[in-house]
């Protein structure tokens, strides 16, 4: 019985429901709060700030209205409950919700995995997300930690109090160190650390992470499955259709869950960008609600609206895998979904990069050469984005890169090697209690500090002197 434990937008939650497909050809259904936090106007408003500082508080000031003290309590009861009820074999847990994992299985001494969706892990090889690039190299390890650490300390201040009332254990028993969450997302992990990447768009991991850390490649729904559903596909296809069959190849707009400035800003700069190139285009909205509406008052409202007219389809949402294909650029954040979307399409990627991993995913576009990206969409203006669109258009280079990238990715089996390293794993670590053998090691010899300093990250099971 395999838990698979995780949050995160649609880009986010449709590989996790492809493992649980894959790993057991069903999936159960359940019914989860979901807060759109991200289409809130505070949001977007701090997000085109490019400070992490402001994002982070904006984002906390706004759990605070729905993740009430109740709600939170709430939704811990329903987890711990099922552990305890459903008695799993062993979890996989989401980088974000890690910490919270580990505590939980402190009570019930369940076997935990970290599935992340990218490389990003405590090491020497990688700058930590959201860290500037100006940031000097030795100052990533120290910074992977403290990162850590934070996540560790926001947890436990957040669940601790709920959980040791629910567990009835003191909440010094459920403390999650950073050097405990090294042990499971680090280079040098203690134990299985599973990354749903693709090796064709970020390359293999880095030299300095252990065998412990397996690349399966990306997870993502077959082409097949996409078209007609309205989670993951779109209710708008025969008015995609007619519009491809109307004219050229269009380019694509779409920027997911995340808005930039206003829907206003984002509906703008794609228009005015998309008429100085003079090709068609498909805007999808997303969490956004860009429309013509937004035209009204600016000066150039009669010349887009005419553009749009004979040029542009606004649609709500649209199947990545069927329709990038059929597009002369892709134009989008840079998600981890979309990002591998696109580069399987065999089409040039272009990366108007906002927030989060978004700029490291424009840094591989950019570095692999299937695309090129915005050095920032907030400060973007439309001659940038219409430029950069022609590069991508009439640039041979970029195209064939697109296309090997994509014929790279079709080789990938990422369900399949997911099933097998999970196979391994049970009958090596799990059956054979090795797995929890190791972790009780490791607890007898921990230290007592919340952070998992320096001198003590040896203890995590991990050599520490490659640092």
């Amino acid at each position: 019985r395999i838990l698979i434990v995780f949050d995160g937008t649609r880009g986010d939650t449709q590989p996790y429901l492809l493992a649980a497909k894959a790993l057991a050809q069903e999936v159960w259904q359940f019914q989860v709060p979901f807060y759109s936090v991200f289409a809130d106007p505070e949001m977007a408003k701090e997000f085109a700030t490019d400070d992490v500082t402001k994002v982070l508080g904006a984002l906390d000031k706004k759990k605070d209205e729905f993740l009430t003290e109740s709600s939170r309590e709430k939704d811990l009861e329903a987890l711990c409950t099922l552990i305890q009820e459903w008695k799993p074999d062993l979890i996989l847990a989401g980088a974000v919700l890690l910490a919270l994992v580990i505590m939980v299985s402190k009570v019930h001494r369940v076997p935990v995995v970290s599935f992340t969706l990218a490389h990003g892990r405590v090491c020497k090889s990688l700058k930590p997300m959201y860290m500037p690039d100006w940031l000097p190299k030795f100052m990533w390890w120290p910074l992977w930690r403290l990162l850590v650490f934070a996540m560790a300390r926001s947890e436990f201040k957040q669940s601790g109090p709920a959980l040791s009332k629910l567990l009835g254990v003191p909440m010094a028993q459920l403390r999650c160190t950073a050097n405990e969450m090294s042990r499971y997302l680090s280079a040098n992990a203690t134990f299985l650390s599973i990354i749903a990447t693709s090796p064709a768009v970020h390359g293999d991991p880095p030299q300095d992470f252990n065998g412990n850390n397996v690349q399966i490649g990306a997870l993502m729904m077959p082409l097949a499955e996409e078209r007609g559903i309205s989670s993951f596909g779109s209710e708008e296809m025969q008015a995609i259709q007619e519009f491809l069959d109307s004219g050229s190849a269009p380019v694509y707009f779409g920027f997911g869950s995340i808005i930039c400035h206003t829907s206003k800003f984002m509906t703008l700069l794609c228009l005015r960008a998309l008429r100085l190139t003079g090709e068609r285009g498909i805007l999808c909205r997303g969490w956004s609600t860009m429309c013509l509406d937004d035209l009204q008052g600016e000066a150039d409202e009669e010349d887009l609206k005419a553009y749009c007219h004979e040029k542009v389809l606004f649609v709500d949402k649209a199947p990545h895998g069927w329709l990038f294909p059929k597009c002369q650029v892709v134009v989008h954040h840079g998600g981890a979904g979309t990002l591998h979307a696109s580069a399987r399409s065999g089409r040039p990627t272009l990366i108007a990069q906002i927030f989060g991993d978004q700029p490291a995913h424009a840094a591989l576009v950019n570095e692999r050469g299937f695309g090129l990206s915005l050095k920032s969409m907030p400060k973007a203006t439309p001659l940038e984005l219409a430029d950069t669109i022609r590069k991508c258009i009439n640039t041979p280079s970029i195209h064939a890169k697109a296309k090997e990238v994509a014929e790279q990715m079709k080789k990938e089996d990422a369900s399949a090697r997911l099933v097998e390293v999970i196979k391994d794993y049970m009958e090596s670590h799990i059956r054979t209690g090795k797995h929890m053998k190791t972790l009780e090691e490791l607890e007898q010899k921990k230290g007592g500090c919340l952070a998992g300093c320096c001198a003590c990250y040896g203890s995590s099971g991990a050599s520490s002197s490659n640092y």
